[in-house]
């Protein structure tokens, strides 16, 4: 297989995934698959054994099986985080033609994200590289100085990443996709109607809702995703392994959270709304800068839409 040994994990071993699926039968095919792409698989059935198991060996990737009803994967989940720091990531494995159950890892799944149970080993092994290789780089370059080196990183007002690192991480994707194959997004966002906000409430409101919408993105969108501040208002996000084809689900998603969080100014809760535009790789290929300045006219577009739509309706009475 095309993908074997092309990760290493902690001190140069294979890295070891911890599987938790009930099933035998499932347990033991996702257990070939990703033996077979490279990993070493630590399997268990118990879902009440994953916390004390996973203390002990301390793997670099979970991997649960989400069934309905009990999803007792969901309340592992919220454990592990607390056990390791958000630092291993997380992936629910769900059957696609259980469409409840989907939609309930998308909902109140804690952000984590989705694997279908039909994919590929070599499909899978790409999704877990890919996560592993964006933590490492994370992490190495979080490690490289001090404090000050790592507030380079952020944005001093939300705490989210800025706009070089960003470029720098979709750089790193770019190559890994054109290396071993498989897609990412990168999508741009900006409440709506900002400028407007801030002249009507003040500037120190207006920073308010920039931190607002840099806690909803993060409550929201999955561990493997890099959130950033690119300018002003406006955000973007690299999601790894991110098809085109999933983006509406996931700019659907984001923007109901947005739209339900209320945001609060002088007591009153505010409606407030994101303008959402997204790009995939392969489908824009392009340097980093150029797959940003793509998805940040894809955001700028709908607000056109947007004007266009409001146009019409005043029209129309």
């Amino acid at each position: 297989m095309s993908v074997r040994h092309k990760h290493r994990g902690k001190s140069g071993l294979q890295p070891t995934v911890l599987l938790v699926e009930p099933r035998t039968d499932d347990l033991e095919r996702a257990r070939a698959l990703l033996g077979e792409a490279g990993f070493r698989v630590v399997p268990l059935t118990r879902f009440e054994a994953v916390a004390p198991i996973f203390e002990v060996i301390r793997p670099d990737v979970v991997v649960l099986a989400a069934h309905a009803p009990e999803y007792a994967a969901v309340a592992v989940v919220r454990r592990l985080r607390q056990m390791g720091a958000g630092a291993v990531p997380l992936f629910y494995l769900v059957d696609p033609d259980h469409p409840e159950a989907w939609r309930f890892c998308l909902e109140k799944g804690l952000g984590v994200d989705i694997v279908p149970r039909t994919v590929s080993g070599s499909e899978l092994a790409l999704r877990l590289h890919s996560v592993l290789r964006l933590r490492e780089e994370v992490l190495r370059v979080k490690e490289a100085g001090d404090a000050a080196a790592a507030s380079v990183l952020h944005d001093e007002l939300t705490g989210v990443y800025n706009k070089p690192f960003l470029l720098a991480m979709i750089a790193q994707e770019a190559r890994r996709s054109e290396r071993y194959g498989g897609p990412f997004s990168v999508m741009a966002c900006a409440p709506q109607g900002y400028r407007a906000f801030c002249k009507q409430h003040g500037q120190a409101m207006g920073e308010r809702l920039l931190v607002y919408t840099a806690v909803v993105l993060g409550q929201t969108v999955r561990e493997s995703d890099v959130v950033a501040r690119v300018s002003d208002e406006e955000f973007a996000l690299l999601l790894p392994a991110m098809e085109e084809e999933a983006l509406p689900g996931l700019l659907t998603r984001i923007a109901t959270r947005f739209e339900l969080a209320r945001f609060q100014v002088e007591g009153k809760a505010l409606r407030t709304s994101l303008l959402l535009g997204a790009v995939s790789f392969p489908d824009m290929v392009g340097a980093p800068a150029q797959l940003l300045s793509g998805a940040i006219q894809e955001m700028r577009r709908s607000r056109e839409v947007r004007r266009w739509d409001m146009g019409m309706s005043r029209l129309s009475v």
